[in-house]
C-alpha cells in the first residue's frame, strides 16, 4: 500500500494522540506520574528595608514526579508582586510528602530572581504545611501555610497563605 507522506504523517499523529488521550486517566491515577500543581496565595513580606515590607500576591506552578506512594519531588515557578507595585521571581527544586493521608509538606531550595539592584539573584529556602485531601482521584485541592526565606542582605520573609489544586 503507498502512502502519501502528509497524510500518513498525519493519521499517525492523530492516532498516536488518541491514544495518549485514552491512557490519560489511568496515567494520572498512577502514584509516579506526573503531577501539575498551580497555586495562589496572598501573605506578608517582612523585611528591615522598607522596599521589602508589606503585603505580597504569590501565583506559581509546580510540576513534579511521584517517588511512591507518598512522596513527590520536581520544580516550582512563581512570581511574587507586592502591594509598591514591585515584583520578583522564583524557581527551584522541591520534594514533599503526604502523611496520615491528608497533611501536606514540602521544602525546597529556590532562587529568587530579580530580588534587588544590589545582589539580583539571591538564594532562599521555601517550605509548606498544610492540608490536601485525597478525596477526588484526578483533581485534588490543597490549602497550605507556605515561609520563604530570602538570604539577602537584609533577610527577607514571606508568609503566606497558599491554595490550588493538584491534577
Amino acid at each position: 500500500m503507498y502512502c502519501v507522506p502528509l497524510i500518513c504523517n498525519k493519521m499517525i499523529k492523530n492516532i498516536t494522540l488518541l491514544f495518549v488521550f485514552t491512557l490519560m486517566p489511568s496515567i494520572a491515577d498512577a502514584d509516579s506520574s506526573l503531577v501539575v500543581r498551580p497555586q495562589v496565595g496572598y501573605g506578608y513580606m517582612d523585611s528591615s528595608s522598607p522596599s521589602n515590607k508589606g503585603s505580597v500576591q504569590n501565583f506559581g506552578l509546580r510540576v513534579l514526579l511521584g517517588a511512591g506512594e507518598v512522596k513527590k519531588y520536581g520544580l516550582e515557578a512563581t512570581k511574587f508582586q507586592l502591594k509598591n507595585g514591585r515584583s520578583f521571581s522564583s524557581l527551584g527544586i522541591v520534594i514533599e510528602q503526604r502523611l496520615w493521608g491528608w497533611f501536606h509538606m514540602s521544602i525546597g531550595t529556590v532562587g529568587y530572581f530579580n530580588y534587588d539592584t544590589v545582589l539580583k539573584n539571591p538564594v532562599g529556602l521555601m517550605s509548606n504545611l498544610g492540608w490536601e485531601p485525597v478525596t477526588y482521584k484526578n483533581f485534588k485541592p490543597f490549602v497550605t501555610y507556605r515561609n520563604d526565606l530570602v538570604f539577602a542582605e537584609p533577610r527577607a520573609v514571606v508568609h503566606s497563605l497558599s491554595i490550588g489544586f493538584s491534577f
